[in-house]
């Protein structure tokens, strides 16, 4: 086999120098404002506040029977006694299957919930979905 001639091998280097030398240029400069902007004249920025009442765990287990159940902690940052509703929704293929659970949470603590469902929990496993969420 031969080899390539010298004026094709150097053709081929200077392409190759040609077309790296845009990638081996300057690194990319910042872009965008170096602050964010001023707020409105008159309406000072607020940070949202956080709701006093939120679910903070779940979790869920086969009862005895093989049926699927539900459970969890809704939790309160306020200073009073507060009533929750926790809906679950489990969603099995194109069924979905919802219940409400009311819990009265006491001021800066929790309260445990827990929902079953006449749904196995083997076959949720494999192809359910899972919502928990305050209403």
């Amino acid at each position: 086999m031969k080899s390539p001639r010298p004026t094709t091998r150097r053709a081929l280097l200077g392409l190759l120098v040609g077309l790296s030398s845009g990638c081996l240029g300057s690194p990319p400069s910042a872009t965008g404002p170096r602050r964010p902007p001023a707020p409105p004249e008159g309406q000072p920025r607020d940070t949202p506040a956080q709701p006093n009442l939120y679910v903070s765990t779940f979790d869920y287990e086969a009862t005895d029977g093989g049926s699927l159940r539900v459970f969890g902690e809704v939790g309160n940052r306020g200073g009073a006694e507060r009533l929750a509703t926790v809906r679950v929704r489990v969603r099995m293929g194109e069924e979905t299957y919802t219940e409400d659970r009311s819990v009265t949470v006491p001021a800066d603590g929790a309260a445990e919930f827990s929902v079953t469902f006449e749904v196995s929990a083997e076959e949720f496993e494999r192809a359910g979905g899972l919502d928990v969420t305050l209403v």
